[in-house]
């Protein structure tokens, strides 16, 4: 009992005390419940949607990034197909092939020694066939000496070359340009009605903004259509001043090959720089017009109204293609010579192989096989029971080069992962070239892992300031 009375005397006397104790707790644990418990929370909650925003924006850049490639892939006939047809290496190189042995007139039955010079073909027997039709494309080119049928080649194939170069090269870039402003712009009003943030575009028609990015989507028209052709013009009237004085039996070596197309390329973009731009992109209105007319006309009353969403997403399409901050003449020009190095490389190892397999074969004339002999000593060539050793700074005659630049647009415009019927054609036509060349016979003349896959799209797709061009463009939220 003592001991009762004097806990209950302690709390008389400290009765304020423990009162004012036992709130002053309360209120702590309240406050540190409330404001630092909770606060911890929200802020793991915060951060677990952070992360979940940033992998969902992840996931989606790079989905964007791999539909741009399969859209790439999917437009290339488009692309090289009129490319192809106005630059008919293929019509020349026939026109060639016949005019090295034209024979009499002998009956197709007719079995022609193999070797002979007057060999012909099924193939040549039926372009002979067509050269008697007045509308054929051949009968134009039947009509002119050989001199001007190798000159022809020599522009025409290089011009090509470049032409697929540069247009691919713009195509991917612009396609970049284009699918990750259109998934910015989705993935921000899906982030805007997630957040409960009234969207003033809320109440615009899907469907008429579905057609308004599938219109935006369709200026590639101009490109596809028009632009090819003006590039092509332009690239040709240079490639006929650099290479004027070079003939089809001038020897060049890989890197002096290269650096004369670097030099085109140099001299196309010192001054041409607003002309290219505006032939990947319909920047001025009458191209704009022109490429809204073919492709979707009842969408033209857009082009009046400024604040309409084509006329912003052409706006800002216009503003990143011409705004020098945002290095996109630069960046294509780097994908040019990403192009222009694997051409390189493709040609080094496929001329190498060719140059050995004829070595190893005993096809090489003798002073040729003289001439290798002669070299060991000096680290040049050498040749083994085995092996051949060849450095890469061996020379080519340009009729090679020709040859095997046909191989390599038959890849730049390859959308398959595998060799098909098209690249058969790009190797008869590298064979032909060579044949009347230099009399050297080039069945091996091909590289069969350089005909699998589209190796120069894929360079470029790789390319780290192509995803950093991408990247700047989807996380610019303005």
């Amino acid at each position: 009992m003592a001991i009762f009375s004097s806990l209950a005397g302690f709390f008389k006397r400290n009765k304020r005390r423990i009162l004012i104790t036992s709130a002053v707790t309360l209120s702590v644990y309240l406050i540190v419940n409330e404001f630092v418990i909770k606060k911890f929370r929200n802020y793991q909650n915060a951060l677990r949607q952070e992360l979940m925003f940033k992998q969902q924006i992840k996931q989606r850049f790079i989905q964007t990034q791999q539909d741009c490639y399969y859209t790439i892939l999917a437009l290339l006939p488009v692309l090289a197909t009129p490319i192809v047809d106005s630059l008919p290496v293929e019509f020349i190189t026939q026109a060639l092939r016949l005019k090295k042995g034209q024979p009499q007139q002998q009956p197709p039955q007719q079995q022609i020694p193999s070797g002979s010079n007057s060999e012909l073909t099924t193939d040549n027997l039926n372009l002979l066939d067509n050269n008697n039709n007045p509308e054929s494309k051949l009968s134009i080119y039947m009509n002119k000496s050989k001199l001007e049928l190798w000159n022809l080649l020599k522009i025409k194939t290089i011009t090509r070359t470049l032409t697929l170069i540069y247009s691919i090269s713009g195509l991917l870039l612009v396609t970049r340009l284009q699918l990750n402003v259109l998934a910015r712009r989705s993935y921000l009003e899906s982030a805007i009605l997630m957040a409960g943030v009234k969207n003033n575009n809320n109440d615009s028609d899907p469907h008429e903004t579905y057609l308004i990015e599938q219109s935006y989507l369709s200026l590639s028209w101009w490109l596809l259509n028009k632009g090819w052709f003006n590039l092509s013009s332009l690239i040709e009237n240079i490639v006929i001043k650099k290479f004027e004085k070079i003939t089809p039996k001038t020897e060049l070596g890989i890197i002096e090959f290269e650096i004369l197309l670097n030099d085109i390329i140099n001299e196309i973009n010192t001054n041409n720089k607003e002309l290219i731009l505006s032939n990947l992109f319909p920047i001025n209105y009458q191209d704009l017009l022109d490429t809204i007319v073919n492709t979707n006309p009842d969408l033209i009353h857009y082009l009046d109204i400024p604040d309409s969403s084509l006329i912003k997403l052409i706006n800002e399409t216009n503003n990143i293609m011409l705004d020098g901050n945002l290095y996109f003449f630069d960046l294509l020009n780097s994908l040019i010579l990403t192009n222009l190095n694997t051409l390189s490389s493709n040609l080094s190892a496929n001329l190498s192989n060719v140059s050995n397999s004829l070595v190893m074969s005993g096809n090489l004339p003798d002073q040729k096989g003289e001439e290798i002999t002669s070299q060991t000593n000096n680290n040049s060539t050498t040749l083994t029971s085995s092996k051949i050793v060849e450095l890469p700074d061996k020379s080519y005659k340009l009729a090679s080069f020709l040859a095997q630049l046909s191989v390599q647009n038959g890849i730049m415009i390859n959308n398959n992962e595998s060799k098909d019927e098209e690249q058969d054609e790009f190797e008869n036509l590298m064979n032909n070239l060579n044949n009347f060349s230099g009399g050297i016979e080039t069945e091996n003349f091909q590289s069969n892992n350089e005909l699998n896959g589209n190796i120069y799209v894929n360079t470029m797709n790789q390319l780290d300031d192509l995803d950093d061009f991408s990247a700047g463009i989807y996380s610019n939220f303005e």
